[in-house]
């Protein structure tokens, strides 16, 4: 097939995908607003809801799953994601999605011959020995294939889904729309910008699909890893290499969720969650560039050596498929690394700081309701194991803290929306490696180094002279805001404003319950009178349906937009 021919195939259903995308998220959303927020929320119907929910959304993992499979692409991206949250989501769900990425259907070999003989500008046989037909491996961008060079050199060889662009670009649409209606809804549009992270998301997700690129993030890896014995990256062979072609060094492991292989060749499943961890320490806090994909079918793990005396055997990890990375910010870098501090040394203040830093905390949040709100979680997850953590009260833990952080001005910075993604599916592996492993423990050292470096000569120095000139404008401006302030005390404007949060949120409870009992009242007063006159034969419909609104409206909960 040529390369015309390629481009000739036919046209993607655009209206069609589009509306399935979107189809399927809205009813998920409107799903969880009727029963998780609506109804659930009401004394006599949470019961059901309660009982009913995994199930319920079991249903939903399914129709994804069924939807994911057919559609590929940016589905089969979101169900690998949701996969590896087996820390968040029920085991029956997870279930339903784990093998997700086994089940995309490779595309046939013609295709993929006439792929590379086009971008490589020469029949197959002249640039490869040998050259697999069967894939080993379908992803949702591309797939893989095995060959052997003519030097003898065994490789693997990833090649771009035809029409692939088209497909993320419906998707990506559909997600778009999506979020533009949720920005409605005030609790999700206070706390964050979705149509922003939806373009976040755009921008890594249309990135990925440039091999060249890849070829470059897995060289940087490669480099910044080069003294860790226990992680590896495999070569790039450049000149075999296009856009939508990228050859590297064929990697032999075991995938990090087959759990009975790793036990089989004697791996120790904590250690290793311990090295992926300070992995990914690594890239966070000192390259400022992550692996933002790491799902079970992008890591593998390789025996070394002989077993040890106590049965174990050392072991590298291999990260594969470097077309979802992102860079972070020094400035994000320096705020999560004070977060991290707080969070080992138990100082909820060098958290808030940490966190106002980067943007997640808004400038005018109240220190003391968030120091008391991170005491609660402190209380509940301080020093424990992911094992423990999963077993905690979770009814009490929210109810605890939902009365403080309802006003509290928490947002999501697009700068770390592909962070939050890698976290907790670094979390969900690690939670399904070694339940016992412990985040606390082996992040204190990190933070410990940290505050060192904090403290010594050269930052003391700079947070000094930084420090100075604040002081020396804010001291330039007080004869300003002196003026201004005699100006208005003299006109009779001053005004003094003292923050009640609780008081004021009780306040509009005693409101909205009062509102709540009158429209009972008069609900039953129609009720009544209606029984009455349908008892002397008169019919008034319009009361009946009156009353049964007024009812219903006193039984939904408000949802507040401020």
């Amino acid at each position: 097939m040529s390369k015309t021919e390629l481009v000739s195939l036919p046209n993607v259903p655009r209206r069609r995908r589009f509306f399935r995308v979107a189809w399927f998220f809205v009813r998920l959303v409107a799903h969880i607003i009727v029963w998780d927020l609506l109804l659930g929320r009401q004394f006599w119907f949470r019961w059901y809801a309660d009982r009913t929910r995994i199930e319920r959304y079991r249903r939903f993992s399914r129709r994804f799953r069924d939807l994911a499979i057919d559609l590929g692409g940016v589905m089969i991206k979101l169900g690998q994601f949701a996969s590896t949250r087996v820390d968040v989501l029920p085991p029956e769900v997870v279930e339903d999605l784990i093998g997700l990425q086994d089940e995309v259907s490779p595309v046939p070999f013609g295709l993929i011959q006439a792929t590379i003989e086009a971008e490589l500008g020469q029949p197959i046989s002249q640039i490869f020995a040998h050259f697999e037909r069967q894939p080993v491996a379908a992803a949702s961008f591309g797939q893989v294939h095995f060959a052997t060079l003519h030097d003898k050199q065994p490789i693997a060889i990833k090649i771009q889904r035809p029409q692939i662009e088209q497909f993320v670009a419906i998707d990506i649409a559909a997600l778009r729309w999506v979020a533009g209606w949720m920005q409605y809804y005030g609790p999700i549009r206070r706390r964050t910008d979705l149509p922003a992270l939806i373009e976040e998301f755009s921008r890594i997700t249309l990135r990925e699909l440039d091999y060249l690129s890849e070829a470059e993030h897995a060289e940087r890896f490669r480099r910044n890893f080069a003294g860790n014995e226990h992680i590896y990256v495999p070569q790039i062979y450049r000149e075999h290499s296009t856009e939508r072609i990228l050859v590297m060094e064929r990697i032999e492991g075991i995938k990090i969720s087959e759990y009975a292989a790793l036990d089989a060749a004697g791996i120790d499943r904590l250690d290793l969650a311990e090295k992926l961890y300070l992995a990914y320490l690594q890239q966070c806090f000192t390259d400022g560039f992550f692996h933002a994909d790491p799902h079970p079918g992008n890591l593998f793990v390789r025996p070394v050596g002989e077993p040890l005396a106590n049965g174990k055997r050392a072991f590298v990890i291999t990260f594969l498929d470097f077309g979802m990375v992102d860079a972070i910010p020094q400035y994000v870098m320096d705020g999560l690394a004070t977060m991290a501090a707080g969070v080992v040394m138990r100082e909820p203040q060098r958290i808030i700081d940490g966190a106002r830093s980067i943007g997640v905390v808004m400038a005018n949040a109240n220190d003391q309701q968030l120091r008391q709100a991170l005491e609660i979680w402190f209380s509940y997850t301080y020093g424990r194991t992911i094992r423990e953590l999963q077993q905690i009260d979770v009814e009490g833990f929210v109810g605890g803290l939902s009365e403080l952080l309802y006003d509290l001005p928490f947002q999501l910075p697009q700068s770390l929306l592909f962070l939050g993604r890698t976290v907790g599916i670094i979390g969900g592996v690690a939670a399904g490696l070694a339940p016992d492993f412990d985040i606390f423990s082996v992040t204190k050292p990190f933070a410990l180094r940290f505050i060192r470096e904090q403290t010594s000569g050269r930052d003391l120095r700079e947070r000094v002279v930084n420090e100075g000139r604040e002081l020396i404008t804010d001291l330039s401006q007080i004869p300003r805001h002196a003026k201004q302030f005699y100006a208005k005390a003299a006109q009779g404007d001053l005004q003094v404003r003292t923050e009640i949060v609780k008081l004021e949120r009780t306040t509009k409870r005693i409101e909205r319950a009062f509102t709540r009992l009158t429209a009972g009242i008069a609900a039953s007063a129609l009720l009544i009178s209606a029984s009455i006159l349908q008892t002397m034969h008169i019919d008034n419909p319009w009361m009946w349906w009156l009353a049964g609104g007024l009812l219903l409206w006193a039984l939904l909960p408000r949802f507040k937009d401020n």
